[in-house]
């Protein structure tokens, strides 16, 4: 319960379902038209994801006929049971069309910064971002709709990967990793998307192939996705098992996802490390590009263990 105070008056109670009814709304005062939009166009598309038990990690001794991993890394081994609570995370990766709204609202610095990446700024292709200004972007977009928003866990990424912890190695519509029928062929992408590029990346317009069995687009393909969580080679070995969140601190943050073409790094289960600030990248040439971020790219969630219609958003 919370109080108001007016001068010589006795405290009065201000119910908190009134206070709580009157944050979302209260938060929007003031926003342009475009971040009413992204805003609701945000929230809409969400996807909620019950929580639930899986084991994480590399599960392939669960189901190989041979008991044996799936790769050959030990950062994601060994496979632990991991609850989770329920959340929502965006069905898209955030395009450079939202993270202009966001920078146009805020006056802060468009992405990227770097000539080399600029051919990559498509409005429909997924913003490649360094981790804290993908952290800022989500914990504005929920400052903007009252909710609690924020990049996704490391567990939420991998949960939603897998349509809620399945024994899915690939985040696709049919548990394969299939070139120009459920994500774009090398040649696909250097011929349609990235025709005159400097240094080639796989990168493409957002939601044009088909999704998981949630509904979410291009989950460990189309750039290697940010997550919340600093990276540690080994936190698998004494991980919470419920809701955990990584390290405390580190160097390196986690991303998740596909590396060029590379079917390995596309799986659920695979997980690496990234400088927040992005990758330094020496050429051929001796030029040095950097730090570029084109291929990090991120999507939000509200942490909220009740679907955003349930509770009136």
């Amino acid at each position: 319960m919370l109080f108001s105070f007016t001068k010589g008056s006795i405290p009065r109670a201000i119910p908190l379902a009134i206070l709580a009814f009157c944050l979302p709304a209260c938060s929007q005062t003031g926003q342009s038209p475009e971040v009413k939009a992204l805003v609701k166009k945000s929230l809409a598309d969400m996807v909620f994801v019950k929580g639930g038990t899986f084991k994480m990690g590399d599960f392939g001794p669960q189901v190989t006929p041979e008991k044996l991993p799936y790769t050959s890394q030990q950062e994601n081994k060994p496979a632990h049971s991991v609850t989770l609570d329920s959340f929502s995370i965006g069905k898209y990766k955030v395009t450079y069309a939202d993270l202009d709204v966001y920078t146009t609202a805020t006056g802060r610095p468009s992405w990227p910064q770097d000539k080399a990446d600029r051919p990559y700024r498509a409005p429909d292709n997924p913003a490649g971002v360094p981790w804290q200004m993908a952290k800022d972007y989500c914990e504005w977009l929920g400052k903007q709709s009252g909710d609690p928003v924020d990049l996704p866990t490391e567990a939420q990424w991998e949960y939603a990967a897998r349509a809620g912890g399945e024994l899915l190695i690939f985040g696709t519509n049919n548990n394969k990793y299939e070139a120009d029928h459920n994500l774009p062929s090398v040649d696909t992408v250097k011929e349609k998307y990235t025709p005159d590029t400097v240094v080639s990346q796989y990168i493409y317009p957002v939601g044009k192939y088909p999704p998981n069995a949630l509904g979410l687009y291009d989950i460990g393909v189309d750039g290697r996705d940010w997550v919340n969580d600093w990276f540690a080679p080994d936190y698998y070995e004494h991980s919470p098992a419920k809701n955990p969140t990584g390290p405390a601190s580190g160097t390196m943050k986690v991303i998740r996802g596909a590396e060029g073409d590379n079917a390995e790094t596309a799986m659920t289960v695979y997980r690496y490390k990234a400088p927040p600030a992005g990758y330094v990248i020496k050429l051929k040439s001796g030029r040095t590009l950097g730090p570029t971020a084109i291929n990090l790219t991120f999507r939000c969630v509200v942490q909220m263990a009740d679907p955003l219609q349930a509770a009136g958003l």
